[in-house]
């Protein structure tokens, strides 16, 4: 599954993606991930965001290698925020 709500002004989106844990490893992960990149730069959207779990390190490793910026939440010490301008 894959989604992306844009703020009021339609001017940023938040991703989330989920995959059934014996889906992944299939570069499924990756092709949504870059399907959603997509469709908000056709939306005209500017950036896009999400959270991701700290020990998630196959995920924010594809943030990082799509060139999203990771930054640790300051309140939630588990959850990694992660940003990509469009």
């Amino acid at each position: 599954m894959v989604r992306i709500h844009s703020d009021s002004i339609y001017e940023s989106g938040e991703y989330a993606i989920l995959l059934r844990s014996d889906l992944k490893g299939r570069g499924l992960g990756w092709s949504l991930m870059k399907m959603i990149i997509e469709y908000a730069k056709s939306e005209g959207l500017k950036a896009i965001s999400g959270d991701v779990l700290a020990d998630n390190t196959v995920m924010l490793s594809m943030c990082r290698n799509l060139g999203f910026e990771v930054k640790s939440d300051p309140q939630e010490h588990d959850i990694c925020n992660v940003r990509l301008t469009l």
